[in-house]
C-alpha cells in the first residue's frame, strides 16, 4: 500500500525535526503552512515549524519529492522480498543452487496473482536450471507461457520482430552461480546499471528547486526568519551527485533558500546537509 504524498511529507519533516533539534539543541514543531496562513493557496510552501512558547519566530520548510528514488526503492524493495521468496520455494524442491537475476521489469501483483508467478517461476527454473550454466539466460519468455499477467515490452527492431512483433515478453534475465545451498540473488539496483549521473540529472529537475524558490520567497515575505528546502530520498541515492547538482546552481538561482537537507525516507532516519546557511 502506497502511502500518499502528504503523508510522506509529514513523514519527511518529522524526520529532520527530529535529527535538526538533537543538532541543535532545540524543541521545533512544525503545522502545515495553510494553517498558520488560510490565505495560501494550494502550491504554496509546505509547512511552518517553531518552537512551543514562540510560534511568531517561526522556520519556513518545503519538502520536494525525489520522485524517481522512491519508484527505484520501491521496485527493490519488491524484488527483494519476492526474492526471499522464490528461495523458499525452490528449497522446497530440493533445489540446490545459487542464482542471480538482473533486469526485471516492474512488478505490482495482488497477493494471488504474486502467488502464481512464484509457482511459473519455480516450474521454469525447476526445467531449465541444468542450462543455466556460463552467461546469463533469458527466461522471460519461459515465464510469460505460464504467468499470462507478465508484462510486456517493444521488441527490439531488428533481431526480434520477426519472432515476437511489435511486442515481446519482458526480459527475466538469470544465471546459476553457484551448485551449492539455495538461493536466488536480488537484482541490482537500475540506478547502478543505469547512467547514474543521467538519472539523477532527471530526478533533481523532477525536484523543481526553482519553483521551491518561489514558493520559500513567499515564506520569507509573510515573515519566516529562514527557509529550508527538504528533499525527500529514498535508498540507492547517490548523495555526492544530488550535491554536486545543487552546489553547481549559482546561488542567484536560489536568493530565498537558505538551507538544504536531504532526508533518507528509508528504515533508517538520516539527514544529509547539502546546502547549510
Amino acid at each position: 500500500m502506497q502511502v500518499d504524498k502528504e503523508i510522506r511529507e509529514r513523514i519527511c519533516v518529522d524526520r529532520f525535526l527530529n535529527w535538526y533539534n538533537t543538532q541543535y539543541n532545540r524543541k521545533y514543531i512544525h503545522e502545515k503552512a495553510t494553517h498558520r496562513f488560510p490565505d495560501l493557496k494550494n502550491g504554496d510552501w509546505d509547512f511552518v515549524a517553531y518552537e512551543r512558547g514562540n510560534p511568531l519566530d517561526w522556520i519556513g520548510i518545503e519538502v520536494k519529492e525525489l520522485s524517481t528514488t522512491r519508484e527505484v526503492s520501491q521496485w527493490s524493495e519488491f524484488w527483494d522480498r519476492l526474492c526471499l521468496d522464490l528461495t523458499q520455494d525452490l528449497a522446497s524442491k530440493g533445489i540446490q543452487a545459487k542464482f542471480a537475476i538482473i533486469h526485471p521489469p516492474v512488478l505490482d501483483l495482488e497477493p494471488r496473482e504474486r502467488v502464481k508467478f512464484r509457482r511459473a517461476f519455480v516450474e521454469v527454473l525447476t526445467n531449465k536450471q541444468s542450462t543455466l550454466k556460463g552467461g546469463f539466460v533469458d527466461i522471460g519468455p519461459d515465464i510469460a507461457d505460464k504467468f499470462p499477467n507478465w508484462p510486456k515490452e517493444k521488441s527490439e527492431p531488428f533481431n526480434e520482430y520477426d519472432k515476437w512483433g511489435t511486442y515481446r515478453p519482458c526480459k527475466l534475465e538469470i544465471k546459476k552461480i553457484s551448485d551449492s545451498g539455495c538461493e536466488v540473488i536480488s537484482p541490482i539496483s537500475p540506478i547502478r546499471l543505469r547512467d547514474a549521473v543521467e538519472l539523477h540529472e532527471k530526478t533533481f529537475d523532477e525536484a523543481d528547486i526553482k519553483h521551491a524558490n518561489k514558493q520559500l520567497k513567499l515564506a520569507k515575505e509573510k515573515g519566516a526568519r529562514k527557509t529550508i528546502l527538504l528533499f525527500a530520498c529514498y535508498p540507492f541515492v547517490e548523495e555526492g551527485l544530488i550535491k554536486g547538482q545543487v552546489q553547481n546552481l549559482d546561488r542567484h538561482v536560489i536568493p530565498d533558500i537558505d538551507s538544504i537537507y536531504l532526508v533518507a525516507m528509508g528504515s533508517n532516519d538520516i539527514v544529509v546537509p547539502i546546502c547549510p546557511d
